[in-house]
């Protein structure tokens, strides 16, 4: 059973009244615009992974860490706990960005890509999975947690994590894959 589609505003979207899911959404979907937010998106992720988020003084020792290291040293007490970080929010986000970027590129530069409707279905999966703002949470407990016993220091990195999630929040937020696919087949 198909829906028909509604005409709604620009920031608007339609919902089932069973689930509350949304059916459409009818967003600003220029795909030249999303495409310098990927490209922005992209640069930024470099150093925003690389560098240190915080720095922890504690007994005269002074250690700093970024997203990746900090993943990576929970890797031998709680694997599992560690995947779902590195995946959730380095890998997930990498790729979804990656792949708004590639679809959005042909989109601008009206070229008609065998392979953009897989990009269309990843990118579907990827909005699931993509969680850097659940890192940036659990980020921000424990910096009220440690405060008490270390002296923190946010770090450049930091700021770059916030830049890109911020960056990420307004891709995913506007992003429609059914205006995509609208334009893909209007090529």
């Amino acid at each position: 059973m198909t829906s028909n589609i509604p005409t709604l505003e620009v920031g608007h979207a339609a919902k089932c009244i069973r689930c509350d899911r949304v059916i459409y959404k009818n967003s600003w979907c220029n795909p030249s615009a999303f495409f310098a937010l990927c490209v922005t998106a992209l640069i930024i992720t470099v150093p925003a992974f690389n560098l240190p988020l915080i720095s922890i003084h504690l007994l005269g020792i002074t250690e700093e860490t970024n997203l990746i290291q900090g993943a990576l040293m929970m890797i031998n007490i709680a694997p599992i706990v560690s995947f779902a970080v590195i995946f959730c929010a380095v890998i997930a986000p990498t790729l979804l960005i990656l792949s708004i970027a590639i679809s959005s590129a042909c989109l601008t530069f009206h070229y008609k890509a065998p392979v953009l409707p897989k990009v269309f279905k990843i990118t579907r999966i990827l909005v699931h999975w993509s969680m850097l703002e659940v890192y940036m949470v659990s980020l921000m407990v424990a910096i009220f947690k440690l405060m008490n016993y270390a002296d923190l220091y946010i770090s450049i990195g930091f700021y770059f994590f916030v830049a890109l999630l911020i960056l990420n929040m307004t891709i995913i937020a506007n992003y429609s894959n059914h205006q995509f696919w609208e334009k893909y087949q209007s090529l």
